[in-house]
């Protein structure tokens, strides 16, 4: 057995707890399976940070690709951004006692 049959077992196993909670539909929805080439320290980190967020190396990876591919709504993550800038002042003032 090689890297790559390792690799596969794996992932086929990951394969069985790849859904997130809250998500109803199964994994059997993923129709392609993609190979990605990684250098030893490059699998290292994304798995150490897959594991700090506790999820499936596949999940991760899927949510980081997908992340990645959906674009930016600028003005969306700004008004978001002013929220809670808005919301963090309101909270500063309470803990000063500024606001009844």
């Amino acid at each position: 057995m090689n890297d790559y049959d390792t690799r596969d077992k794996r992932s086929a196993l990951e394969a069985d707890f790849d859904q997130l909670p809250g998500e109803t539909s199964p994994v059997a929805e993923v129709s392609t399976v993609v190979s990605v080439r990684l250098r030893g320290d490059e699998l290292a980190a994304v798995e150490q940070a897959a594991s700090a967020v506790g999820m499936p190396l596949s999940t991760f990876i899927r949510h980081a690709a997908l992340g990645a591919a959906t674009p930016l709504d600028v003005r969306a993550a700004s008004a978001r951004a002013e929220a809670i800038q808005i919301e963090a002042r309101e909270l500063i003032a309470l803990l000063h006692g500024e606001v009844a």
